[in-house]
């Protein structure tokens, strides 16, 4: 039987993927030498991650916020308000950082802001796929 939260866990595994490929381009050295492979996977993590809200956003967390049990309904609640301040920061890096060009310009400054949007990114999906996904699946 398939839990009901397979295909965004399935997400989560292409997203920390897509990490991965990055925290391995992920030196100033290599940033300064060609920022463009590094923004090329940037991107790709963008487009990959933004479906993955969008999706959640229309169709998991209606689901969740009617469920008819209160935890899941609390739960929901509270990981959609802490996916608003993620969604500022990740809106703002993407501004700051939107190509090769830019990243070239302040590798090192880069290569910190993107570790710890990263580090951000990983703690979310470890705390969706532990705690919230479990919670529904278990309800469900």
């Amino acid at each position: 039987m398939t839990s009901k939260t397979a295909s965004f866990r399935q997400h989560h595994t292409d997203v920390r993927a897509l990490v991965v490929r990055i925290e391995a381009l992920l030196t100033p050295e290599s940033v300064r030498t060609d920022a463009g492979p590094i923004a090329t996977v940037v991107r790709e993590l963008f487009g990959k991650f933004g479906v993955h809200l969008s999706i959640e956003d229309a169709t998991l967390y209606p689901r969740m916020l009617a469920h008819a049990d209160h935890r899941v309904r609390l739960a929901a609640q509270s990981f959609q308000g802490e996916m608003g301040n993620l969604k500022v920061r990740f809106d703002e890096y993407r501004h700051r950082w939107p190509g090769p060009m830019a990243i070239s310009q302040d590798p090192s400054r880069f290569v910190t802001e993107t570790a710890d949007m990263l580090a951000a990114l990983k703690r979310r999906i470890a705390h969706e796929d532990t705690d919230l996904y479990d919670l529904y699946d278990q309800a469900a």
